[in-house]
């Protein structure tokens, strides 16, 4: 196994990334009927209190930014 085989998701997606995509896809799966969610909703799965480590305090610019950065 190459070095390049065991890079961390890290090193290419930042940590609001990596929030986003865990909430869009946590969403989807617990609460369908509500999919897909406003960018409201987002920012509050991003920021809930529970099953989140480390508890993030994000904006929508914040999360909005991200959507943008991952649609590329």
């Amino acid at each position: 196994m190459t070095s390049e085989a065991t890079t961390s998701t890290n090193e290419f997606l930042d940590e609001i990334e990596v929030r986003v995509l865990g909430s869009l896809a946590e969403k989807e799966a617990t609460t369908p009927d509500n999919y897909p969610l406003s960018l409201n909703a987002l920012v509050n799965a991003c920021n809930q209190l529970t099953s989140r480590d480390p508890v993030m305090s994000l904006t929508e610019t914040q999360v909005s930014e991200a959507l943008d950065r991952l649609a590329v």
